[in-house]
């Protein structure tokens, strides 16, 4: 093996790893606590106690969009850049549902003018930052296309710590390499892979269709 091959690839999501302990089916380091919410949410599921009430529907859809928050970049109010995309969870989603039903609060979805779009052949809800969108000129929803989501003017090429270089997207791809070009070179060829895939998914769709 040459000095200059490309020896190992990793994914992580949000360019950092998160907490380590547990390893996710797609390679995500989670704390345990974080791992069994994250399936309790994605799942729908309730606490016992939850369980056996009956929830109101407002309760119900308010919860399942507190469980899990995909926040898009926030910028100050002359447009600079405070902060990155990012994920959030709530403890008690349905517990905090419940009471901001009870002063008023409700989801009106005719109000929307963001919505979040999951990554196509990304991590699950909780991992994956996805992309926001808004309405269009005729009020629709526009679909964007893959390849707005695997950008790669979104590739980052820094230095590690043992002297070799990382290539990371926020998509949840990653590539450690001996060079920095080789780093770049093995990302694009995720990404590539990536966009084929899906839309190799699409056709197969369209043609059963």
């Amino acid at each position: 093996m040459s000095d200059n091959e490309t020896v190992e690839s990793v994914q992580f999501y949000n360019h950092q790893p998160p907490p380590s302990y547990t390893k996710t089916e797609h390679g995500q380091l989670v704390t345990p606590e974080f791992l069994a919410f994250v399936q309790h949410a994605l799942t729908g599921g309730l606490s016992e106690s939850e369980k056996t009430a009956e929830l109101d529907p407002q309760v119900r859809s308010l919860a399942e969009e507190l469980s899990v928050i995909h926040l898009p970049e926030w910028h100050d109010s002359v447009g600079r850049k405070r902060a990155e995309p990012t994920v959030t969870t709530i403890k008690q989603a349905t517990r905090v549902a419940e009471y901001l039903v009870q002063r008023g609060v409700r989801w009106h979805p005719e109000l929307e003018t963001i919505r979040w779009v999951p990554t196509p052949g990304g991590p699950p809800g909780a991992f994956d930052i996805g992309l926001h969108v808004t309405k269009d000129e005729d009020g629709a929803w526009p679909v964007p296309d893959v390849e707005s989501f695997y950008d790669f003017d979104d590739i980052e090429v820094t230095p590690a710590e043992n002297g070799r270089w990382c290539a990371t997207h926020p998509r949840g791809l990653a590539v450690e390499a001996a060079t920095k070009t080789e780093a770049y070179v093995g990302i694009v060829d995720q990404l590539r892979e990536r966009i084929e895939g899906i839309h190799g998914v699409d056709e197969r769709q369209s043609s059963d269709g």
